[in-house]
């Protein structure tokens, strides 16, 4: 028998090979981006809570203060990987998963962060740290609307997948 790429069931597999790879052998930070108040657009704040009850000096939100997070971890003197986690406009299903790396964000990006994530990239990088996005399409971000099944599936997925790697290599 084939195992089909993509087939129902990959998705997590597809997911924590992805992670790995970026990661390495470096600490992983997340940043969580976005407006809990806006349904689907909180995907990033509610994957960096959830990862925070387990790995507090490693998992931030925007609630938290990002700016200042990414300039602390920039004079650290360690290896590492920020994954930001952020919903984005993917034109897809959603609920779907995919990684833009920061060769890939453009620096003209618009977005309605307080500070674009281009930005805060650069700066990382430039402290010899590494970032790349995860991003979570929306499906409903109206002000007060709950969060859609398929992103919510798309939160414990990336959560999961996350702490097992954090766990790994933030040990």
């Amino acid at each position: 028998m084939h195992k089909l790429r993509d087939a129902p069931g990959d998705i997590e597999e597809d997911l924590r090979s992805e992670l790995e790879d970026i990661a390495g052998n470096s600490r992983v930070y997340v940043l969580g981006l976005g407006n809990t108040d806006r349904a689907d657009d909180g995907a990033g704040v509610l994957v960096a809570q959830a990862l925070k009850k387990h790995f507090p000096l490693f998992s931030y939100s925007e609630h938290d203060g990002v700016e200042g997070t990414v300039l602390d971890i920039s004079e650290k003197k360690e290896d590492a990987i920020i994954i930001f986690v952020d919903a984005a406009d993917l034109h897809a299903s959603p609920g779907k998963i995919k990684f833009v790396r920061k060769a890939d964000i453009r620096d003209t990006e618009i977005t309605t962060h307080r500070v674009a994530v281009a930005l805060m990239a650069s700066i990382l990088e430039r402290a010899g740290k590494r970032s790349a996005v995860l991003c979570i399409q929306p499906g409903r971000i109206e002000f007060q609307g709950k969060v859609t099944k398929p992103v919510m599936d798309s939160i414990d997925l990336t959560t999961r997948v996350l702490a097992a790697i954090m766990k790994n290599v933030n040990s």
